[in-house]
């Protein structure tokens, strides 16, 4: 488009091929959403989701491209209200809950995790966990979400073992970890929000995205 001269037909024209491929591009990601959320939301009866400052991601350059193709915020939409028609629920973790620097294993949390660290490797020399980095985090929300309805095995009787992560900016207090994978009190970290949804009597299969 560059080289057709502005005002001539053969730049309109370019700028049509340009808008329909910009239209083919949107209706494909808008279909692949709708089929991923309503597949989520059939198959568990609780989806968890992390709270993730986009704006933050995106001022990345070297991920905005790739974050802003994949359509995140768009997938937090849907999710809710799909989960909710099937009858189910959806969670969000607070954002600052760190799913990627908690051992999913013991609950040590990591000072420091860069995203070129692929491969989770915990910390405590009692535990040395290794997992793959979003698999450590999906547990992590997995757990999160039980505790916050009340599900973990520990819900009777709390079965604490450790001090976890600080909140940047909120109280200095640390708050204590249920092995679990949930948390004892606020003081770190704030409670989850439950968005509307209705689930069963049954134990619901969790899911995470």
């Amino acid at each position: 488009m560059s080289r057709a001269r502005k005002g001539s037909a053969n730049r309109r024209r370019a700028v049509a091929r340009l808008g329909r491929a910009h239209a083919r591009v949107a209706a494909v990601r808008a279909d692949a959403l709708h089929g991923f959320t309503a597949r989520l939301a059939r198959a568990y009866g609780v989806v968890v989701v992390e709270d993730l400052a986009t704006a933050n991601l995106m001022a990345n350059r070297a991920l905005a491209a790739a974050i802003g193709d994949q359509g995140w915020a768009e997938l937090a939409r849907q999710l809710p209200y799909k989960t909710a028609r099937s009858g189910g629920q959806c969670i969000v973790a607070d954002r600052w809950f760190a799913s990627s620097k908690t051992c999913s294993a013991c609950g040590a949390v990591r000072p420091k995790l860069t995203l070129a660290e692929r491969t989770y490797r915990c910390d405590n020399d009692a535990c040395g966990h290794v997992a793959d980095r979003d698999a450590n985090a999906a547990a992590n929300l997995a757990a999160w979400g039980e505790h916050t309805l009340g599900l973990c095995p520990c819900a009777q009787s709390p079965c604490v073992t450790q001090v976890g992560d600080r909140h940047p900016g909120g109280p200095s207090a640390e708050s204590v970890r249920h092995a679990c994978g949930g948390w004892v009190s606020a003081a770190a970290v704030p409670a989850a929000t439950v968005l509307p949804g209705e689930v069963g009597t049954s134990r619901p299969r969790f899911g995470v995205a």
